[in-house]
Formats: structure tokens, C-alpha cells, sequence
């Protein structure tokens, strides 16, 4: 079968160009946006706030044409997702900046909603149609990152100042959206599509400018070259020394901070580390004002006042903590923390049902998304929150994949060993 005939076949799955099925026409519609979406991540850095909205309608018509019910797996998600958004909408009650509180919880509800259709819609897909999804995707990822690519080396060749602040705003989202796609790359069987993750992640690690990614890229780097077998237990071990940290951060930071002036660490790296260790030592008095519950969602935003005299820590503003946990930390307190660990706990076992590519994938994506959290962006961003949607969309495509091609793999080895 020639190239021209596969993708005609995935494209149209045996229905004419022009056909009446509602079923088919919807579907199609998902399969235009998972071949486009990747590509306007890349030149339009902020789409994933509109994709994924886009998504969850495509999802939600999807079950309508299907007459499918919510399963049982989706249904717990809304349920676990609507106590997430009760919980930030609570915090406007004490919060210092009410409208900002009563913002994160708009949009954290907004896109939990975008999430449920979303997922529910492709699970609600037949498994043909999945598997067209998972190749056209696939194809639409291949054109994202060859744009990312493109991007960095414009960025580092062809612009009068490399370090021009817009373009590495620019980089710190669109390298964010590359590690995503190039994770998928890595499952593929085919030995060119992991060449294709390497050199993604050669060039982001020269050009990308962004500590998150780099930091990312590493990560993941170890899971792939990790034994299947293992790859749970690193899972487990990594977020068991992340969670033991973020419950002592606010603590521990600035007897660290102070310690690392008396060395030459911090000269050696100002730009991020030295700089984010001398922020986090300053919000840390401020966190234990109000310990248990914070100064409600979203409000780190405006509490520029919490910078005072630093010495690495350069920014007029404050637009974040740049981490999740000291973010969390100032806004929701101690039981906030609680609730984010106990959302990663939840995420992390439900990963420990998976196996093979599909349980390095998904592994992989929440590393991902909490090492990147952790330095670079805050999780009341729409984009943010577009992207982690539309990712997990990805994941869930891509898993439900490489599962039944593995399948598809033992039944054709067993078969052969049958016969010989």
C-alpha cells in the first residue's frame, strides 16, 4: 500500500470524501484538530487556552452521536475534579484578593469540565477509530516539534540577540509543548522516530533556554534508558523525595539560601537557580502568616510586596513563585499541600496499572508537567491548564495505541512460535 492509499485510509476509514454519517463527520472533525493543534502550539504559543475547549466540544459531540455514558472511571475523575474546584473556589472565603480566587476557580472548573468531555469522548471512540487518531496525531506531533526545532535555531541564529526576553518567553512555552510530543516519539517501534526525540532534545538542551525543559529532558532521558521493570519503582522514588521536600520547603530554604552565599554555587548559576532560591527564601516568612490555609488561590500574583532587598532575584514583578509547591505553599497552605500530594499519589497509582510504552508515557508526561510546574510556570495560567488538558488527551490516545499494538506484537510472536 503506497503512503498516498495509508493516508487516505486513515483519513477517511472506508467512507467516501463526502458522507452523511454524523458518527464520521464528528470524528473527523477530532482528527482535524489532533493533525493542527501541534503546529499551533508552535506559532501560537497560547492556543492550547482555546484547543482545548475545542477539544472538549468535539468530545462532548462525540458522546451525543454515540449515545455514550459517562464509565465508571470517568465518572470518578468529575467527581475528584469538582472537589478540586470546590476546594479553590473555597479559598476566596479568606483569600486576600477575592476576584483573583474566584478566577482560578473559574477556570480550574472550566477546564475540569474541558478534561471530563475530552477523555470520556475519546474513550467513547471504537477502537478503529482510535487507532486513526493515534497515527493522525502522531503525524500532526511530527509537524509540532519539526516547528519547535525550527524555532530555536531561529531564535539562536537568525535574531540580533538571542536572549531577547519575548523570545525566550516564546521558548519557555513552546519547548514545554516539544517534550510532550518527542515523549510519544520515544514509544514508537521505529528506530527513526526515537532519532527524531534525540535531536529534540539535543537542540532544546543547547537552545531552549528553559531550565524546566532541560530538567524535563533529563527525566525522561532516564526513564527511557531505565528496564521496564524498574521504571515504577524510580516513578514511586521520585515523587516520594519531591513530596518529602515540598513539605519541608518554606523550612529549610533560607537556612540554604544563606549557606550557598558563603559558597561560590550561587554565582556560578545566578540566572535561575541562585535567583529562584533568593525568591523562595523571601516568600517563605510570608507563608507562615497563614500556615494552614493561605491567602487564597491565585494571589502570589500580587503580593510584589514580598520582595524585599534581593540579591539574585531580578524581576520588577512577581508574576509567580516559578514552583508549584511554594505557589501552593502562599495560596492554599498546608492543605493545599496535602491536596497536591494526594493528587499525585492517586495519578501515580492509577500508573501503576499500565505496562510497557503506555506506562512510559504517561509516566513520563507527569514528570513532565510537575518538573515544569516546579520551575518555570504557575497552574493558574489558562494556557497551563489548556496544555496539561490537551496532553493528557495525547497520552490517553497514545496509550490506549502502543497497548494494542504490543498486543497485536505477542499474538503475531506466539503465533509464530506456535507454528515452527
Amino acid at each position: 500500500m503506497s503512503l498516498f492509499q495509508k493516508c487516505h485510509a486513515v483519513i477517511l476509514g472506508g467512507f467516501p470524501a463526502w458522507t452523511s454519517n454524523r458518527d464520521e463527520i464528528v470524528f473527523r472533525m477530532l482528527l482535524g484538530l489532533y493533525a493542527l493543534s501541534p503546529a499551533l502550539f508552535a506559532f501560537v504559543e497560547m492556543s492550547p487556552t482555546v484547543l482545548a475547549l475545542v477539544g472538549a466540544l468535539m468530545g462532548a459531540l462525540a458522546l451525543l452521536t454515540k449515545r455514550a455514558r459517562f464509565g465508571r472511571g470517568t465518572t470518578g475523575l468529575a467527581i475528584a475534579l469538582a472537589l478540586l474546584s470546590g476546594f479553590v473556589l473555597s479559598s476566596a472565603l479568606w483569600s486576600v484578593d477575592v476576584s483573583r480566587s474566584l478566577m482560578a476557580a473559574r477556570d480550574v472548573f472550566g477546564y475540569s469540565i474541558a478534561a471530563v468531555m475530552l477523555f470520556q469522548g475519546i474513550l467513547a471512540l471504537a477502537s478503529a477509530q482510535r487507532e486513526r487518531l493515534a497515527r493522525v496525531s502522531l503525524a500532526g506531533m511530527l509537524i509540532g516539534v519539526v516547528s519547535v526545532m525550527g524555532w530555536e535555531l531561529y531564535f539562536a541564529f537568525l535574531t540580533e540577540d538571542p536572549r531577547f526576553v519575548e523570545n525566550v518567553f516564546t521558548l519557555h512555552k513552546i519547548t514545554v509543548y516539544g517534550v510532550f510530543f518527542a515523549v510519544i516519539f520515544l514509544a514508537q517501534p521505529r528506530l527513526v522516530w526515537k532519532g527524531l526525540a534525540a535531536l529534540f532534545a539535543v537542540l532544546t538542551l543547547l537552545y531552549g533556554q528553559s531550565t524546566g525543559v532541560n530538567l524535563a529532558i533529563v527525566f525522561v532521558a532516564v526513564m527511557f534508558v531505565m528496564p521496564a521493570k524498574y521504571r515504577q519503582h524510580v516513578l514511586v522514588g521520585f515523587f516520594a523525595v519531591y513530596l518529602s521536600l515540598a513539605l519541608i520547603a518554606p523550612f529549610v530554604v533560607a537556612p540554604l539560601f544563606a549557606y550557598l552565599k558563603t559558597t561560590s554555587w550561587l554565582v556560578f548559576y545566578p540566572g535561575t537557580f541562585a535567583a529562584r532560591l533568593d525568591l523562595w527564601q523571601m516568600i517563605s516568612p510570608h507563608i507562615a502568616e497563614q500556615p494552614i490555609l493561605g491567602h487564597g488561590a491565585n494571589t502570589m500574583r500580587n503580593a510584589a510586596g514580598v520582595v524585599v532587598s534581593p540579591t539574585y532575584y531580578a524581576q520588577a514583578d512577581l508574576p509567580s513563585a516559578h514552583n508549584i509547591v511554594f505557589d501552593l505553599w502562599y495560596e492554599l497552605g498546608a492543605l493545599g499541600i496535602i491536596v497536591y500530594g494526594v493528587l499525585l499519589a492517586a495519578i501515580i497509582r492509577m500508573i501503576g496499572g499500565l505496562s510497557g510504552p503506555s506506562h512510559f508515557i504517561a509516566s513520563c508526561y507527569l514528570m513532565i508537567a510537575v518538573v515544569e510546574l516546579s520551575v518555570d510556570h504557575r497552574i493558574w495560567l489558562s494556557w497551563v491548564l489548556g496544555t496539561l488538558v490537551f496532553a493528557a488527551g495525547i497520552c490517553i490516545v497514545q496509550c490506549r495505541s502502543v497497548t494494542r499494538s504490543e498486543m497485536k506484537d505477542r499474538i503475531t510472536r506466539h503465533a509464530a512460535a506456535f507454528s515452527s
